[in-house]
């Protein structure tokens, strides 16, 4: 069963490359699968015993690597331009009365913000969240 070789090995190249082209992690671990189908293959054993191999390391592969990997690369979470203000320091050029709605510059750019306290022109914030287009921000 020769052509059991050129499967696996078929099978490889190919969710390598859809892998590659969509970069999706989903193929990639029909690839690895095909890795141990592919040993089996060379030492001659049953092709049944190749199919359930496949079959079984891919969806291990699947179903517990997966989401570590997602997890550890963060696939498609895009930070926008808002979320990266959070955790930055500005200054106060419009007073923030407790509750209420005052100015702030951070990064040479004037924003709306709010603070729990009351807080005067000059003194340093830290940027806590954002809510809407104001910044929740706390006197440092």
């Amino acid at each position: 069963m020769e052509w059991f070789i050129w499967l696996w090995l078929g099978v490889f190249v190919v969710a390598l490359a859809f892998e590659f082209a969509t970069a999706d992690l989903v193929s990639i671990w029909f690839s690895l699968g095909a890795i141990p189908s592919f040993v089996l293959s060379l030492f001659e054993v049953n092709p049944a015993i190749q199919v359930v191999s496949f079959i079984l390391v891919t969806a291990v592969l699947l179903l517990f690597t997966r989401p570590v990997v997602i997890k550890y690369f963060k696939v498609n979470e895009i930070k926008t331009n808002v979320d990266s203000v959070i955790g930055q320091e500005g200054i106060v050029t419009s007073s923030i009365m407790s509750n209420g709605i005052g100015r702030i510059k951070l990064r040479s750019q004037e924003w709306s913000a709010i603070a729990d306290e009351n807080i005067e022109v000059g003194q340093k914030i830290r940027v806590l969240d954002v809510e809407g287009n104001k910044l929740i921000v706390k006197k440092i």
